[in-house]
């Protein structure tokens, strides 16, 4: 748990933004409310605590998924963010998109859950059993998901978030290879497209 060095609030490290305010000065750790604070202050931005902080949907296999809405304040906009915690620090689906600060806030946080929706009207991992034995390959050519970095490694080791499911390199690897012999392309997406 991380302690917010401004209000004393304990969180997780998600959430926790890094604020280097003058040059000389060292950083300082601050949890996601008081950095909106801080920001809307500077920015004039009012009502930015005035939203449904979770909303659950289902996925194409009648899943539910509960998402945690989070707001953050930049100078550039905001960023609206649906998070799926899985378990403690664990992520599966996250979403973003981007408000200009003219944009009503209504309309991006449409925008957000039509892009949940969107997310989860579809998988790309099929797993079959074939012999008593589980083969996992992609459903069809393209793969959409996330990359992040695996904390079970000491070296920047990225896994990869899939239909909301970890995927380590070498597991991402084995599946890849139900592909052997086929080229490929990588396209790299910013996350609030």
């Amino acid at each position: 748990m991380n302690r917010c060095e401004w209000c004393g609030k304990n969180s997780s490290g998600y959430g926790m933004v890094v604020l280097t305010i003058k040059e000389d000065e060292p950083s300082q750790s601050i949890c996601e409310d008081c950095y909106n604070r801080y920001m809307a202050d500077i920015l004039g931005v009012e009502d930015y605590k005035d939203y449904e902080k979770e909303a659950t949907f289902t996925d194409c296999d009648g899943i539910e998924h509960r998402f945690q809405i989070r707001k953050k304040i930049h100078p550039t906009g905001i960023c609206w963010e649906a998070v799926e915690f899985t378990g403690v620090d664990k992520i599966g689906y996250s979403f973003e998109v981007h408000q200009d600060f003219e944009e009503d806030s209504n309309y991006a946080l449409k925008r957000l859950y039509k892009k949940i929706r969107k997310g989860l009207s579809q998988k790309f991992i099929k797993r079959e059993v074939f012999q008593g034995h589980e083969l996992i390959s992609f459903k069809g050519n393209i793969v959409e998901g996330r990359i992040e970095w695996d904390d079970r490694y000491d070296d920047r080791t990225p896994k990869f978030i899939i239909d909301g499911q970890e995927y380590s390199l070498e597991e991402f690897g084995r599946i890849m290879m139900s592909c052997e012999g086929w080229n490929f392309r990588l396209e790299i997406i910013e996350p609030t497209e």
